[in-house]
């Protein structure tokens, strides 16, 4: 079991500020894993404000929500997303929302180690505070998403100051988006990348960048990720083009599942019953 759970290799998605197209990214990433072979779980923990399945084009009947009130099992709410991924929605416009505590955190987590996805991606919420905050200081492997405005960077530096704060150790991702070009894309990663080695003293990588792309804008109107309707466009050649880098290196020494439970607190479960998990 701890294998198959540390196998499940963990990304948590975020950003500084919402509107900079994380969970479009998040979404085509997961159909540019799968194109490259892995199994995969897109987890939309952005509770009461997901949108992953609407990019989808799903429907499900439960979410994130319903699991962590024991309103339905794990395998109930996960349903067929598009490019055979599998997708976990967080649910949109819910009032009635449970705390993010470890209890309700290992019903999910804890089912998720049984199955045999090799990669989940975690679309979690924007910011600093609330749920987002322990996903932050939980996640072994980060994809922070940024633009080139001024209050983007600046909300994108915060995030990664409260994780090498507090989550030492993490490997960090640069994603520009909704730039020009490459060049641009990645003039914005080293600028940011730059100040964080200088104040912060963190080492950000540069993963990829994302041009605008009308394509883009039309699959969210179609609610149809862009990986299936133009896979040949400049944005999602370029997402494709991020996901094999970042598959193509091996993930942190504790970048699973298991890692991830530990990190928030949570017992990780083996077959003779639950045991806590070690970082």
């Amino acid at each position: 079991m701890e294998g198959l759970a540390e196998r499940a290799r963990t990304i948590l998605v975020t950003s500084g500020k919402g509107g900079v197209g994380k969970s479009n990214i998040s979404l085509n990433l997961a159909l540019a894993a799968r194109r490259l072979g892995r199994t995969v779980l897109l987890l939309d923990a952005d509770l009461g404000l997901g949108n992953a399945d609407i990019l989808a084009g799903v429907s499900p009947r439960h979410h994130l929500a319903d699991v962590l009130h024991g309103r339905c099992s794990l395998a109930e709410a996960v349903v067929p997303g598009p490019g055979g991924i599998d997708l976990l929605a967080g649910g949109n416009g819910l009032v009635d929302l449970p705390p993010l505590d470890g209890i309700r955190w290992r019903k999910v987590l804890s089912e998720v180690a049984r199955r045999d996805w090799q990669l989940v991606i975690v679309d979690g919420g924007a910011g600093l505070t609330g749920p987002v905050r322990p996903q932050l200081v939980a996640a072994r492997e980060l994809l922070v998403v940024t633009t080139g405005e001024p209050t983007s960077m600046a909300d994108a530096y915060a995030v990664i100051k409260l994780v090498a704060t507090h989550n030492p150790g993490a490997r960090l991702w640069l994603v520009a988006n909704q730039v020009r070009d490459e060049r641009e894309g990645r003039a914005v990663c080293e600028r940011l990348a730059a100040v964080c080695a200088t104040f912060l003293g963190v080492q950000v990588q540069y993963l990829g960048s994302v041009p605008f792309d009308a394509h883009l804008r039309a699959a969210v109107r179609r609610q149809v990720p862009l990986l299936a309707v133009a896979p040949g466009s400049p944005a999602a050649r370029a997402i494709l083009t991020m996901a094999a880098r970042l598959l193509g290196l091996p993930a942190p020494a504790t970048g699973g599942l298991l890692a991830f439970m530990a990190r928030l607190g949570i017992p990780a479960l083996k077959r003779g019953g639950a045991v806590a998990a070690q970082d």
